[in-house]
């Protein structure tokens, strides 16, 4: 949708407001562009929601905002201040509304309701990849999922102003290399991996999805980055770059031996991180990190009462849950599972694992949609079900028996879990297993063509079941509406049984982004002051605005990105701004459920601004 914003000296016209309902939490959503000390002769917009009849106004239910006492604000009869926090600049802008209609091109994961509300809906990010820890090599290849085919391949760690090994030393898994395995996908994409580094220091590294989102380090006006320069589909090692631009941090976790294991993604409650914050679990320290998505700063530390091995945020209570490995079992660390509040940090006891097949174990961790949580059972053929709170609760065995032992699992959005067996009668084998999430019955039973040492299994966004065999280094995508499998070669020794396509976050929290630009101002150049939201957004929901200006439309793409904001009215000229002048500006407003039962439904969103006297 283009937006064209009319820019006339008409002060006192009033703009269209919106009806909202008064139900719940509620902000101002409009998608509204005013203008200020405009030169003559009005500045032309197209696109949907712009123009109407300004006699035909409506009144906006609820109160109104106006933080300065002039008589203009947010839901005020007489209009929306362009600036409310000075009572001298009361003229209210010649705006236009947006989101009467939204634009569903301009959706990812929202729909638009009944009522012409945005809210949640299925997910439809462009994004469709798969993250593979390649651990002998010290790597992580991204594949594209519809195809198959190998994007980029990037250093799990980048040695600087951190314990990190250099990125070419191999790992031997005792004395040397980063020796990466879990990957775990945030709401911005962005990827997070964990080092290893057995007997040296533990590191964990973000990197960048998008292309827009890379850091050009070096300032030679260019991202460098691994990328697929013959259009092969797949990474040589004359397409990688040691200090790739879009491995935006690496920092470390724990001590030196501490072995960082455990990987999750969950919420930011302090809504600073937009991607969300990770969590990760040291092996041999007993230890979890809170981990700021932003820049990598350790946040909190909790003790547990396991050696963690895997983790997976949940939406039932806001908690993270760590597992443990049963090849580590001991008096200190039954095999069992912990959760921890990821609000506030509060560990709650640990649950032993209550087997009634004659074997216990653990290794890999699931969350299923109705908040159960999922082990796989190493060295056992079995997985096991929790069903309670974070305190008590039941648990449910399901014998795999002549399959091998369980290692990663995964629960699909058909209330399906998908296990990977890797070893059986002392050899590796490349094994499926399909049971029901409600009953525990084994539906289907399933062998990779080739793959050996099935390690991790995760769902792409077409529901296409991935599994990552390390001993034959590839990774198999298995069709379940036709019953086809494929496989795909990765990079040495792929060491991944965690949520590496981001499937199990988006089942847990689902999210959507509404993004688009406004011009302004011409080349005279806009000063970007307000913008509002209005809408519903009860409690276990949340809106978050982003937003980047530049003085061309192309600029935009280099330009950085400000916020989040929180709270609606936005002033954009306060921090987390100020944003800087533009003619143009690309915003992204986010929807999130916190707790995968509560949605936002936006009505509009409202940006107003001023231009330069000419």
């Amino acid at each position: 949708m283009d937006l064209v914003l009319l820019c006339s000296g008409a002060a006192g016209r009033r703009a269209r407001p919106l009806l909202a309902t008064r139900h719940m939490k509620r902000f101002s959503v409009w998608l509204l562009v005013g203008a200020l000390g405009c030169s003559d002769g009005d500045i032309g917009v197209t696109g949907p929601g712009v123009g109407g009849d300004d006699d035909d106004d409506d009144d906006i239910t609820g109160g109104c905002t106006d933080s300065d006492d002039d008589g203009f604000g947010v839901g005020c009869e007489q209009g929306v201040d362009c600036d409310d926090t000075d009572p001298n600049l009361s003229s209210d802008c010649d705006l236009r509304a947006f989101g009467d209609p939204w634009n569903p091109e301009q959706a990812d994961g929202l729909v638009i309701d009944e009522n012409g509300a945005l809210t949640l809906g299925e997910d439809t990010f462009e994004d469709d990849t798969v993250w593979i820890a390649n651990a002998n090599e010290n790597t992580v290849s991204k594949l594209d999922a519809p195809t198959g085919r190998e994007l980029a391949r990037y250093p799990s760690a980048i040695a600087g102003g951190n314990g990190a090994r250099p990125w070419t030393e191999a790992c031997n898994f005792s004395s040397s290399g980063n020796c990466p395995s879990r990957t775990s996908i945030d709401f911005r994409r962005d990827c997070w991996v964990a080092n290893r580094a057995f007997g040296n220091q533990g590191t964990v590294t973000k990197i960048a999805s998008r292309i827009e989102d890379c850091v050009d380090r070096n300032a030679n006006g260019v991202i460098d980055t691994s990328r697929d320069a013959n259009d092969d589909g797949r990474i040589d090692v004359g397409e990688m770059v040691g200090d790739d631009e879009c491995v935006l941090f690496t920092v470390n976790v724990g001590g030196p031996g501490g072995v960082p294991r455990a990987l999750a993604v969950a919420p930011d409650t302090r809504f600073v991180s937009a991607g969300g914050n990770a969590w990760v679990g040291t092996n041999l320290e007993r230890l979890a990190y809170e981990i700021n998505g932003n820049d990598g700063a350790i946040l909190r530390t909790v003790e547990l009462p396991i050696n963690p091995y895997g983790a997976l945020a949940g939406k039932l209570l806001g908690l993270v849950w760590f597992v443990n490995a049963g090849w580590q079992a001991a008096p200190n660390n039954p095999p069992g599972i912990v959760a921890v509040e990821f609000a506030n940090g509060t560990v709650h006891p640990r649950q032993e694992v209550q087997s009634t097949i004659g074997c216990t174990g653990t290794y890999g961790i699931t969350i299923d949609g109705q908040g159960r949580v999922w082990t796989g059972g190493y060295p056992c053929e079995a997985t096991f079900r929790y069903e309670g709170t974070a305190d008590a609760g039941s648990w449910l065995s399901v014998d795999l028996g002549g399959q091998g032992a369980t290692r990663g699992l995964v629960a699909a959005d058909d209330d399906k879990v998908w296990v990977a067996h890797s070893h059986f009668g002392g050899g590796s084998v490349g094994n499926l297993s399909c049971v029901d999430a409600e009953t525990g019955a084994v539906l289907d039973r399933l062998t990779l063509p080739t793959g050996k040492d099935a390690i991790g299994v995760d769902l792409d966004r077409e529901g296409n079941i991935w599994t990552i065999a390390r001993e034959t280094n590839n990774a198999a995508k298995f069709n379940p509406n036709t019953g086809v499998f494929q496989e795909f070669p990765v990079g040495s020794g792929p060491y991944t049984y965690s949520d590496f396509t981001g499937h199990s976050l988006r089942l847990q929290f689902p999210q959507g982004v509404y993004s688009d630009v406004a011009e302004a101002c011409g080349e005279a150049g806009a000063t970007w002051k307000t913008a509002h939201w209005e809408g519903e957004v009860p409690e276990g929901a949340a809106v978050e605005l982003r937003v980047r200006s530049a003085a061309t439309r192309e600029g935009l793409a280099d330009a950085t990105w400000y916020g989040p904001w929180l709270e609606s009215p936005a002033d954009l000229e306060a921090p987390p701004g100020p944003v800087p002048e533009g003619s143009f500006l690309e915003f992204e407003l986010t929807l999130r459920s916190l707790d995968n039962a509560t949605t936002p439904h936006i009505t509009g969103f409202v940006v107003t601004y001023s231009c330069a006297l000419q």
